[in-house]
């Protein structure tokens, strides 16, 4: 269980990287538009920064109920298996022998 754990921390990390990135590239985009259109665009610029803590504001709230439904996932699953280990060991091994069918015929047909 701590693999699955591990390995949704791991994409959750990805994501939040990813976002991060892109937050810092709009963020740059919009500097460089400012700095090219002068005095003019101050109006547009304060209106494109009040978007852009919007967006902020928005993607922080994604991230914290992105994390709590991965959380509950994480748990509900531990809990189902700690309390089911056989039929969960059952559906694991029905899983990997549907997977081992495909994997067989894939390759036949080579």
């Amino acid at each position: 269980m701590n693999d699955i754990r591990a390995e949704l921390m791991l994409h959750k990390d990805a994501l939040a990287r990813d976002a991060n990135t892109l937050l810092a590239d709009v963020q740059a985009l919009l500097r460089d538009v400012a700095d090219e259109a002068g005095l003019e665009s101050t109006q547009a610029r304060a209106q494109l920064g009040a978007r852009l803590h919007a967006l902020q504001e928005r993607l922080a709230m994604q991230r914290q109920a992105a994390r709590m439904r991965v959380s509950q996932w994480v748990d509900t699953t531990d809990r189902y298996v700690h309390t089911h280990p056989w039929e969960s060991i059952g559906s694991v091994a029905a899983v990997a022998a549907v997977a081992g069918a495909l994997v067989a015929l894939a390759v036949a047909r080579r």
